[in-house]
């Protein structure tokens, strides 16, 4: 009911858990305390009861209580110290205060310590602090020397991207070489060309100026010309000689590659030369071997023509040896089919002497010596149906027992016994079942008489006691009232109450109080204890419990547990229990009609 209160709606705590004591009074607490649970408010502790069938004690912040079975109490009582307990009280105190002193002193060494240890963590926290200066100034030079190290990296990965840059370039300057190298290929087969033109040209000029010199006479006056001519014509020249010595050069290593080519060329010729050598020597080698070939050839068909008339005498013999397996082979089979029908014969026979032994505990000896007729082919089906007729009837007949009397007798006597226990099993059955009837209708029959009057005494005992007011009792299933619920209703005068919890404390006590008198009513017991029954209740309603009370001083004795004044007036005899003394109980007696008595002759002495 604890684990399940704490998930309740309302729930503040078990009441354990909610008092601060010392270590040493802690299970006293859980003793007193374990089963009592705090709720916020009236309303959700009433929840909570039903919830729990009223198995365990709530309290509300405002000092409402739900007592275990269901009773409502309220309110506070004051508590008057008197002058017996002063004393009592006065030496508890000084015990506690003594108490304290020490508790104190012990705290002040406790603070002492306390002080002194925070001083060394004090140092130590100096001593942590130094050091994380001293780790944070390590870290700060680990950091840049890894951001160095990343500087570098990235510096080298920027390096690592250029020279890539430059090996793609480097490539296609490659490429581009290598068209060069084919264009100036070409160019330099045109500037031979050009260079023959020149040369045939330079002849021609040659052949001109022996011509001209000769006429130098007449052409004096555009030597000026000729002459101008002639340094572009050397200019020309210098720079196609310049040019062609750049293409002899390139000539030269084109022949010296050449050269190369020619050395391996003639390598390779030298070497197909030996080849074809070898390749006539083999061939004079497959020419003599063919003729080996072709007369071992000869030789072959002359010794198959002298073995054709021993194949055919030894293919003859092929066959007998043939014919002869074949018809051993079937010799063969024919012994292993009637050796595995001789087996089966054997395991027949002693199938059948099992089945003969079985069915009729008699051997096959046994049988011969009866001496029955041969069974043969003429008399095989009447036989037959004579052997079916015969295991038909053994069938009917059963197997043979011996013991059958003993165990019917036996089976009987059980039967009989058994037979005799089910008819007195079954009559006690019948009874009971009729008297239970019988008792659930006078049950019935009874408890609505009972319900009925102590309905009609509750409204009339809580008008009394209300002044006022309306209640009533009613059943949750009026169909079957034994196993039904009761609800309560109840409105004081001046209100409209759907629900008890609406109640305050001590209208609470007050229906409950109101229903035990409507109770007693029905069915007065010769006396009644009662505990702190008006304990929620004001000084008004507690002097008309006190009234309503006297009313039943005729036929029931009433034993009241009351801390209340007004309850105690209308007692005849007063019980108390003091301690004048630490650890010393005294039980206090008061006859109040004594004294009422006493008081009365003082009076009439006095007057």
């Amino acid at each position: 009911e604890i684990r399940a209160a704490k998930n309740l709606h309302g729930f503040v705590g078990r009441a354990d858990t909610l008092v601060a004591s010392g270590k040493e009074y802690r299970s006293i607490i859980e003793w007193l305390l374990l089963r009592t649970v705090v709720f916020d408010n009236i309303d959700n502790a009433s929840d909570a009861a039903k919830k729990l069938h009223y198995k365990v004690k709530i309290v509300t912040l405002d000092g409402q209580i739900i007592n275990t079975g269901g009773a409502f109490t309220g309110g506070s009582a004051k508590r008057d110290s008197g002058i017996l307990s002063r004393l009592t009280t006065i030496n508890d105190l000084k015990a506690k205060a003594t108490a304290l002193e020490t508790k104190i002193a012990a705290r002040k060494n406790e603070i002492a310590k306390t002080e002194n240890e925070l001083s060394s963590l004090r140092d130590t926290a100096k001593d942590a602090e130094q050091e994380k200066e001293l780790l944070l100034s390590l870290s700060r030079s680990q950091f840049a020397a890894l951001d160095n190290a990343n500087a570098k990296y990235n510096a080298n990965l920027n390096i690592i991207e250029k020279l890539r840059f430059d090996y793609n370039n480097l490539i296609g300057l490659q490429s581009k070489a290598e068209e060069e190298i084919i264009s100036l290929t070409a160019d330099h087969a045109a500037n031979l060309e050009r260079i023959e033109a020149l040369k045939a040209f330079r002849r021609k000029r040659a052949d001109e100026m022996g011509v001209l010199d000769e006429k130098s006479d007449e052409l004096g006056s555009k030597a000026n010309e000729v002459y101008i001519k002639a340094t572009e014509a050397k200019k020309d020249i210098e720079s196609i000689d310049e040019m062609i010595a750049t293409i002899n050069v390139r000539i030269s290593d084109l022949e010296s590659e050449k050269n190369a080519q020619n050395a391996r060329i003639n390598e390779l010729t030298s070497k197909r030369e030996d080849i074809d050598s070898k390749k006539s020597k083999e061939s004079l080698e497959y020419e003599n071997l063919e003729k080996e070939l072709q007369n071992l050839q000869q030789k072959r068909a002359e010794v198959d023509s002298g073995t054709d008339e021993f194949e055919r005498e030894l293919s003859e013999i092929r066959v007998k040896v043939r014919e002869k397996s074949a018809s051993r082979v079937v010799a063969y089979e024919a012994v292993v089919k009637n050796e595995n029908r001789h087996e089966q014969l054997l395991e027949r026979q002693d199938k059948l002497g099992s089945q003969l032994w079985d069915d009729y505990e008699i051997t096959y000896e046994d049988a011969v010596a009866l001496k029955y007729p041969a069974v043969t082919e003429d008399n095989r089906d009447e036989v037959a149906a004579q052997q079916s007729s015969c295991r038909a009837k053994l069938r009917a007949l059963g197997n043979y027992n011996p013991e059958a009397i003993n165990e019917y007798a036996e089976v009987k006597s059980r039967y009989d016994a058994l037979n005799t226990q089910f008819v007195d099993l079954t009559n006690s059955y019948d009874e009971l079942t009729n008297i239970i009837a019988r008792l659930e209708v006078e049950m019935r029959s009874s408890f609505i008489d009972a319900f009925e009057a102590i309905n009609k005494n509750f409204g009339i005992t809580f008008k009394e006691l209300f002044g006022g007011g309306n209640a009533e009792l009613s059943l949750t299933d009026p169909e079957d009232v034994l196993t039904s619920g009761i609800e309560i209703k109840a409105a004081p005068p001046g209100k409209i109450i759907k629900n008890l919890a609406l109640l305050s404390g001590g209208e609470q006590s007050f229906v409950a109080i109101a229903l035990l008198f409507a109770i007693l009513k029905v069915n007065p017991t010769p006396f009644c204890i009662l505990d702190e029954i008006e304990a929620a209740l004001d000084e008004v309603n507690v002097f008309r419990f006190g009234e309503y009370i006297k009313k039943f001083d005729d036929g029931t004795q009433f034993i009241l547990i009351t801390h209340r004044r007004g309850t105690m007036e209308i007692g005849d005899r007063l019980y108390g229990v003091t301690m004048p003394q630490r650890g010393i109980s005294q039980a206090i007696e008061l006859n109040v009609n004594e004294i009422e008595g006493k008081q009365k002759e003082l009076l009439d002495g006095v007057l």
